[in-house]
């Protein structure tokens, strides 16, 4: 179902939804209560080498750890898949700046969304143009036509502030053949859909793959009026799971 409205949003100080980050924690935790979700805030207070992260099976206290990373990073992220429930007690529902160690690999235990992540092409390290950034949007609704065309799972649907990504809903283990197959469907799309404006990205194959937090601020670069800053969020939500809210 496409929501587009954001007149119930809670915008606090222009960093941050607390709406919809609770929305996404309950997404991406949809099902697997025991597994924790990990909060991911790069270049922390602005300092390239800092990673602010942490491990929650809390609402509150992982929403109050994304408002404070709010105003100190622009670049605030989650894995989408399941993590292993004793992640928890690597950071329980707290944070920590100079994070050495994070969610790899190896401690996914499902895969249950295949990321499918559509940028403007641009120079590094810059924001997309209002045509860019509409352009990556059109490009995902194209794509998620596409899918339902063909009788695919509904996905999610993220404005990334920047671009757009989609959550393809599955169920695969994490191993080999699914790394594997998840690869070659992005190449599949990048193939069909990308053009001279926008591209899918064809390296988010990997299971502990962050994406970026919907209700939180994408502040990559300088915010000039050509290129502006935009919060991130959910445009679409498939019926089944906007039915457990």
């Amino acid at each position: 179902m496409r929501a587009l409205s954001l007149e119930s949003t809670n915008i606090m100080e222009d960093f941050f939804s607390e709406d919809d980050v609770l929305q996404y924690f309950d997404l991406i935790q949809n099902g697997h209560p025991e597994a924790p979700v990990e909060l991911r805030a790069l270049n922390f207070r602005g300092r390239y080498n800092n990673t602010y992260s942490g491990y929650y099976n809390n609402p509150a206290k992982f929403i109050e750890a994304v408002g404070y990373a709010a105003k100190y990073s622009g670049g605030i992220y989650m894995p989408i898949n399941v993590l292993k429930p004793d992640l928890i007690a690597r950071r329980a529902n707290k944070s920590v700046e100079f994070a050495k160690i994070t969610t790899s690999d190896s401690d996914i235990i499902l895969r249950q969304f295949i990321p499918i992540d559509i940028d403007p092409k641009r120079s590094a390290g810059v924001p997309s143009t209002d045509d860019q950034h509409s352009a990556a949007i059109a490009k995902a609704w194209t794509i998620y036509d596409w899918i339902l065309k063909g009788k695919g799972p509904e996905p999610i649907v993220c404005d990334s502030g920047n671009g757009a990504h989609l959550l393809f809903p599955d169920n695969l283990p994490n191993d080999e053949e699914s790394k594997e197959m998840v690869h070659n469907f992005l190449f599949g799309l990048d193939d069909k859909f990308s053009d001279d404006v926008v591209e899918v990205d064809t390296t988010v194959y990997n299971a502990a793959r962050i994406m970026r937090l919907p209700g939180t601020m994408n502040r990559k670069g300088s915010s000039l009026p050509k290129y502006p800053h935009r919060m991130a969020k959910v445009l679409s939500i498939p019926k089944h799971l906007e039915s457990t809210k």
